[in-house]
């Protein structure tokens, strides 16, 4: 017990992770958060035409034990349980999600929203959803596909619909859909490609490229609105979203 965060594994040492920042950009503890956080609202490729996340909590019933494996800082409702291997604000208990407390069969609802891309071992974060969710309990699982590093701690593997159809062969049932589009993609990797070429080795400069190209590109985005439902804009997508059903 820290703070009042029940710990259930040794928090790791987050070594090239500027794990402050982060924190506060998730929570808003700061004005230079706040403004990142406002920005990225506005200025970014990422666009989910459906809302994913928040319309499938829409549908799951009241009174329902939902738990997000890999929250973070964030929390998505007030009723949500957040675990996390780092004891950022919001987390509720601090333990590999490999290896959590919860008892089996336990749960309604796990979310796992771009986390099983940064797992070393997603095949056992797997089991262990599929170990606590009750019979007839649900998954949620957005995953980035045509998608740049990003390393909060480390980015292992991004999966395609056939792969994340794999991972998930456990569940009775598997419905994958497009998450975020084909233009959101290629914003996001023309942003990176551009701040790569400027940026060199010059951090700031790599940053102030990437951004340029982003506040020039972004509205592209929206464009997906009319692609996400397309039945192969999954081959392009950004990121895919998928509900799984024990």
């Amino acid at each position: 017990m820290h703070k009042g965060i029940p710990f259930f594994v040794e928090s790791p040492v987050r070594e090239g992770f500027d794990a402050s920042f982060h924190e506060e950009a998730y929570a808003g503890t700061s004005t230079r958060a706040r403004l990142y956080n406002s920005l990225k609202q506005v200025i970014t490729s990422e666009y989910s035409p459906h809302d994913t996340l928040n319309s499938f909590l829409a549908s799951i019933p009241q009174d329902s034990m939902i738990v997000e494996f890999g929250s973070g800082a964030r929390r998505v409702r007030p009723d949500v349980l957040n675990i996390d291997l780092f004891p950022t604000p919001n987390v509720d208990l601090v333990a590999n999600i490999e290896h959590t407390p919860l008892a089996s069969d336990s749960v309604d609802v796990v979310i796992l929203d771009s986390v099983i891309e940064h797992v070393p071992n997603p095949v056992a974060v797997v089991d262990e959803v599929f170990r606590v969710l009750k019979p007839g309990g649900k998954l949620l699982c957005i995953n980035p596909f045509l998608f740049p590093y990003h390393g909060y701690p480390a980015h292992y593997c991004n999966f395609t619909k056939d792969g994340i159809e794999q991972l998930l062969q456990r569940f009775a049932r598997v419905e994958v859909q497009t998450h975020q589009g084909p233009t959101s993609a290629i914003v996001n990797i023309l942003s990176e490609y551009i701040g790569v070429v400027v940026g060199r080795e010059n951090r700031t400069r790599y940053m102030v490229a990437k951004a340029a190209i982003l506040t020039l590109t972004f509205p592209l985005k929206f464009i997906d609105k009319f692609l996400v439902d397309r039945p192969e804009s999954h081959r392009i997508a950004s990121m895919l979203g998928t509900i799984a059903t024990k």
